[in-house]
């Protein structure tokens, strides 16, 4: 019996020593952020003193240079430059106007969208309107010395009666975290598509433009004017509607082009229709670079204090670089800063992780992920045919900061239900903003690691004003950014960070989900037909509902996969070009619900 006390003793004695280091570690933490912190100093100097961080510029290179060097000067000294250059080429302005001189004289308030030409000098032209690109061709021969409004994408705002900032509601969060499928918006902001569409959509959406752009150049227009979508003269200025950002050095280079406000486009509208012919002056003075140096992800590393375990990573990142109207503050220097604090308190506090804690500060996010993308295709995994790289199989996780600038509610989870307990646990300090949601987030760097079943994970962030007047506008700006969000937002980086880079085994990976589909398995899966498809994948309640894990591979006869799953039942349907679709094998008398919102399944039983 005394043995059994000591016994029990000991191990009381240890558990609370335990309890004890994890929470003398968060309380160093906060002691740290509280009395120095670096956040807003950092922020600062990335947006204020850099500016806008437009792919393949000198300001995103200097940026990243300075990024670098403040790290060092933290103690953070194994930092490195890695390319993600593939033809890239940057853009900046030096000069531009945009004035109505006709019937009146009225300043516009425009800016010029990216990669676009100069207009070699001033240069007067009357306004001719088109409703959709396609209304152009109509107009051959009339368009020498024009200026085209481009109505494509125009609807007229009016007065907003909804907050502009907001917080996310307990009710809400609540909401996300009760959501069993992943592929429900409940809070964010995530599209229903692959990772290779994402690729895929945007090269075809400017090849298919192409035409249009040339036949402008050839008609002598003299530059193109498009509407911005947000109101009370909030500009949006970025390459994802009427004129896409061509940015390599082998694309075209489209006329001068420039989103004007709302509600000056709708002015110009309302001329027009009024019988007035309205003049502008515009005038735009843009270099390009071609320097390959420009284009590098900064990579800085804490190495890890376990002979063995210091080869596995913990990688946290955010994008550097940003559209050009405004600073970037809020997209993203706010997540840039915040992770480079989070590595500053971990140094700072001579925090020892047993795993390498890695930041990634990405490039070219803006376009395509190009950072991201170099990077896993370089170290962790081919995006095309999946050749596993040396650093598939050690990185733990990774955390991804770009959802704005608010505070940090808790993690979409990505359709893995395995790390929840985990993250219960390891961020229990922080509640109530440790909520977790089964949820997909998508749109951002972290989604690229996912497509290769790294645990990848974006932050649950506090709206703000993000998408109601921050996104890509011209008022990106640092007043946007609370303080008090991003000392909180670095200290729980910080801490979930280390608690990964501590824990016993890397975290767990989602089942069936991979980038190329498995032939070997006791279930086969066969969809006739779809032979037209680009892509097909299986979607079902083994996979916990994620729609673009499990894909299938093309056959004579249509697509299929094998898998080896536990026995049991279960439904499922297939994915057909990001197109929900029951399998044509099953009558529709025996398509059965599961109850939580998904129709038209198929059921089957394992043995």
């Amino acid at each position: 019996m005394k043995h059994l006390k000591t016994v029990l003793f000991l191990l009381l004695m240890s558990v609370q020593l335990f309890g004890q280091k994890e929470d003398d570690i968060f309380s160093k933490i906060r002691r740290e952020s509280v009395a120095n912190s670096q956040v807003m100093k950092t922020l600062s100097y990335l947006s204020d003193v850099h500016g806008s961080r437009l792919m393949g510029t000198p300001n995103y290179y200097h940026a990243a240079l300075w990024a670098a060097q403040q790290l060092k000067q933290w103690g953070i000294q194994k930092t490195s430059f890695q390319s993600f250059d593939k033809g890239h080429r940057g853009w900046e302005i030096s000069h531009f106007q945009v004035e109505m001189i006709e019937p009146t004289y009225s300043p516009l308030n425009a800016y010029p969208l990216a990669y676009t030409a100069s207009t070699a000098g001033a240069k007067v032209g009357e306004v001719v309107y088109i409703p959709s690109l396609d209304s152009i061709y109509a107009m051959e021969g009339q368009l020498k010395g024009k200026i085209v409004l481009l109505g494509a994408y125009y609807e007229p705002v009016s007065n907003v009666f909804q907050p502009f900032a907001q917080r996310l509601s307990p009710a809400v969060l609540d909401q996300a975290a009760q959501n069993p499928d992943p592929n429900d918006l409940i809070i964010g902001y995530h599209s229903r598509r692959s990772t290779p569409q994402v690729f895929s959509m945007q090269n075809l959406i400017r090849k298919r433009r192409e035409q249009f752009f040339n036949f402008c150049k050839a008609q002598q227009v003299l530059a193109l004017l498009e509407p911005s979508d947000y109101p009370y003269g909030i500009l949006h200025a970025d390459g994802n509607r009427a004129v896409p950002a061509y940015m390599r050095k082998t694309d075209i280079t489209p006329i001068a082009s420039f989103v004007i406000a709302n509600e000056h486009f709708g002015r110009l509208l309302r001329l027009i229709k009024l019988g007035f012919n309205p003049k502008l002056k515009v005038n735009l003075e843009a270099k390009f670079y071609q320097e390959p140096k420009y284009n590098v992800n900064l990579i800085a590393e804490i190495e890890g204090s376990d002979p063995v375990l210091k080869n596995e990573l913990v990688i946290i990142g955010a994008h550097l670089d940003s559209w050009h109207a405004g600073t970037g503050a809020v997209d993203n220097a706010s997540g840039c800063a915040t992770m480079m604090e989070a590595m500053r308190i971990l140094k700072a506090i001579d925090a020892k992780p047993k795993r390498t804690i890695r930041l990634a500060l990405w490039g070219g996010e803006e376009q395509i992920f190009a950072g991201s993308a170099a990077y896993v295709e370089q170290h962790v995994g081919d995006l095309n045919n999946a050749t596993p790289q040396k650093e598939q199989a050690k990185i733990s996780a990774y955390f991804n900061l770009d959802n704005g600038a608010g505070k940090i509610r808790g993690i979409y989870l990505m359709a893995n239900p395995a790390v929840k307990p985990i993250f219960e646990k390891m961020l229990q300090p922080f509640a109530p903003d440790n909520i977790l949601t089964l949820q997909n987030a998508n749109q951002t760097d972290h989604e690229l690691f996912d497509f290769q079943n790294i645990p990848a994970f974006q932050f649950i962030q506090d709206p703000l004003d993000y998408m109601s007047a921050i996104h890509h506008t011209n008022v990106d700006l640092y007043e946007y950014v609370p303080e008090k969000d991003q000392k909180s937002n670095a200290e729980l980086v910080a801490y979930l960070a280390y608690q990964v880079a501590q824990a016993e085994e890397l975290l767990p990976r989602k089942k069936f989900n991979s980038p190329v589909p498995s032939l070997q398995g006791n279930a086969h899966f066969q969809l006739k037909g779809f032979l037209n498809a680009a892509q097909v994948s299986l979607v079902s309640d083994f996979n916990n509902w994620n729609m673009f894990g499990t894909p299938l591979v093309k056959t004579k006869d249509g697509w299929e996969c094998k898998l080896e799953l536990p026995a049991g039942k279960y439904v499922y349907k297939y994915i057909v070009d990001g197109d929900w679709t029951a399998d044509p094998a099953t009558p529709t008398n025996q398509l059965v619900r599961d109850g939580k919102g998904h129709a038209g399944l198929t059921e089957i039983w394992v043995k």
